[in-house]
């Protein structure tokens, strides 16, 4: 369906402003209107989108993106964290083993995760003190189970740096018995690397 609105031209503005007694008709001018098809409404024209700019240019844009896209860690800094995290995993294997004791961790762990180790630690030691106290159907206590103190041997160890004094890093430790997993998060803290991070599986 199609409106079309007619205005008056000039002389039937001056007329209808003498029968109803305006001071000034209104006076409209036809304008000749060009780019419409004779059928139909115009075409529509769509705008080109913007072309996206590459990721390049806008990590210049931003202050020190270029010093973070081109970091790489140091090669010092690297072999320390390897070793700290095999001395942390083997160490804190030992101490749920019960052959080494829990303040030797504190120099290396935050204070959530020593917390988290002891807690551990206690609830090993108080299942084995259930396990060894334990009696046979004699009612005689049952003999304790003989544990070799074997040292935790290291497997292999990956680091992955994250950002400049962040690290994280995954250990595989094998124990008498079985080969465990460890999950480090290390970071520099005043000078100092600390685990602030430390699953064990």
């Amino acid at each position: 369906m199609t409106t079309v609105i007619t205005f008056p031209v000039q002389e039937d503005a001056d007329e209808l402003a003498a029968a109803s007694g305006a001071p000034r008709p209104l006076t409209v001018h036809r304008i000749p209107v060009t780019g419409y098809a004779p059928l139909g409404a115009p075409p529509v024209k769509l705008r080109p989108r913007p072309t996206p700019q590459p990721a390049d240019s806008e990590a210049a844009a931003a202050p020190g993106a270029s010093e973070q896209l081109h970091w790489h860690s140091d090669p010092g800094d690297d072999a320390r964290v390897d070793a700290i995290a095999r001395s942390v995993t083997q160490a804190a294997l030992e101490v749920l083993g019960g052959t080494r004791p829990l303040q030797q961790m504190v120099r290396w762990l935050d204070p959530v995760s020593f917390e988290r180790l002891q807690l551990r630690a206690n609830l090993v030691r108080s299942r084995n003190a259930a396990q060894n106290g334990r009696r046979v159907p004699g009612g005689t206590p049952a003999p304790a189970p003989l544990l070799l103190h074997r040292q935790v041997v290291i497997r292999c160890c990956r680091i992955c740096p994250i950002s400049e004094g962040v690290y994280e890093a995954s250990v595989a430790a094998a124990e008498h018995n079985r080969v465990r997993a460890a999950a480090l998060r290390i970071e520099l803290r005043r000078g100092l690397w600390k685990i602030t991070a430390l699953e064990i599986a």
